[in-house]
């Protein structure tokens, strides 16, 4: 038998609020060592993306216990392999394409059972009407459905029971006209972008953010620099203490000061702490997902970076961390890096040059966004297995939400 990898990633899906309530994952499947062929049996790829959706990408480690919309052919339908998955965390996705009297009757059967149906490739002006009346969620592609056509799939499909999600939201402006449309869910890299580049002044607190991600990323830093840009900002200053007082740190006695906290976590936990603390901050009125999209891209770098045995300067880490530094700022990303005391190295990787670190964070851009055939490409520039990156992305994953589930560390909610 031939050996078989999946890879996997989840995508993010929002509701009006700009909050993720749950991830669809995309999974592609790798045959043989030389991971060339592409002819593997469609019923056993579904049988493989429940395998690995229990074993190994179970959703509380995927969807950090959020919904997880799961494609589900009707071939795997019919054989009932989606019993396995919990109808409380799984929404089944079916294709309209394949439509038909087997794809209703199952459908309904497994909606009756619990389980939430989302339709993909929903068109407005060929709709599948008894497959519609099944379905809780229908998925609109923005990139194929245009003009009145998507306010009319929410005025004539949309009802309290029934929800319209759009997909292939790619800007603000995306998003606001499905928001106005009526549109409940939206998936997409909207939340990636900025709202409006500008070149606006800075509210003085996000000079202090600033000044405090200039000082990480220099190779060479000083304790007493940092702890004089801390004390500038009391709110930064009172949640270092709190994460050093929390049991994540596991310290015995009191920590009461400044310079006591920063000698007692080192430099290494130090910087990890400082950034995340940082960007969260600066993230203000954005959606939290944009800094769990730049955590997962730093550790994924990071972690691809070890495997090729890359020097540490510059930060694979600090590179997926800031290339959100548009969105955050609503500012060009050329004109941040020109402003931030950057090595070269990470701005050229940031800019997109073919540097080596530039080629991780590029294979890392493709391989959140599905781009198969890009990943296998750069991975192959970079002589990087490309089966271990559902391994390193699963990590990566983990390390984030595991992050944000702990509420001792100290980072802002």
């Amino acid at each position: 038998m031939k050996e078989v990898r999946l890879l996997v990633v989840r995508q993010p899906i929002f509701n009006r609020a700009k909050r993720v309530v749950g991830y669809e994952l995309l999974f592609h499947a790798l045959e043989g060592r030389d991971l060339n062929s592409s002819s593997i049996d469609k019923d056993q790829a579904s049988r493989w993306v429940v395998d690995a959706y229990l074993h190994l990408f179970r959703p509380p480690r995927l969807t950090g216990g959020k919904l997880a919309f799961v494609p589900a052919p009707l071939t795997m339908l019919m054989q009932d392999l989606v019993i396995v998955l919990p109808p409380s965390h799984s929404v089944l996705q079916v294709d309209a394409n394949e439509t038909g009297d087997d794809l209703i009757e199952v459908c309904f059967r497994f909606k009756v059972t619990g389980y939430p149906i989302a339709v993909k490739n929903f068109l407005p002006w060929a709709p599948v009407y008894p497959l519609v009346a099944i379905a809780n969620i229908l998925k609109v592609d923005l990139g194929v459905v245009t003009g009145t056509e998507r306010q009319r799939a929410v005025t004539a499909f949309g009802t309290p029971t029934r929800k319209l999600l759009a997909e292939r939201v790619e800007t603000m402006e995306d998003f606001l006209e499905a928001e106005r449309a009526g549109y409940d869910y939206f998936q997409g890299s909207f939340f990636c972008q900025p709202e409006s580049l500008s070149s606006r002044v800075l509210p003085s607190h996000k000079f202090t953010y600033l000044r405090v991600l200039h000082l990480l990323s220099e190779p060479d830093w000083e304790l007493g620099r940092v702890e004089q840009v801390l004390k500038t900002d009391p709110s930064l200053a009172f949640k270092l203490l709190r994460f050093v007082n929390s049991a994540a740190v596991g310290i015995r006695h009191r920590v009461s000061t400044l310079r006591h906290a920063l000698v007692l976590l080192g430099e290494r936990l130090l910087r990890r702490w400082l950034l995340v603390a940082v960007t969260t901050l600066l993230l203000e009125d954005k959606p939290c997902e944009l800094l769990v999209t730049a955590l997962v891209r730093g550790s994924l770098c990071e972690q691809i970076a070890q495997a090729l045995r890359l020097p540490s300067d510059p930060d694979p880490f600090l590179c997926g961390l800031f290339s959100v530094l548009d969105a955050l700022l609503d500012q060009p990303l050329t004109e941040i890096v020109e402003d931030l005391p950057l090595s070269t190295g990470l701005k050229d990787a940031l800019l997109g040059l073919p540097t080596p670190l530039g080629r991780i964070y590029a294979l890392v851009r493709a391989y959140e966004r599905a781009e198969w055939e890009t990943v296998k490409a750069l991975a192959g520039q970079l002589s990087l297995p490309e089966q271990m990156l559902s391994t390193y992305y699963k990590r990566a994953v983990q390390w984030t939400d595991q992050l944000f589930a702990q509420e001792e560390t100290g980072l802002p909610s």
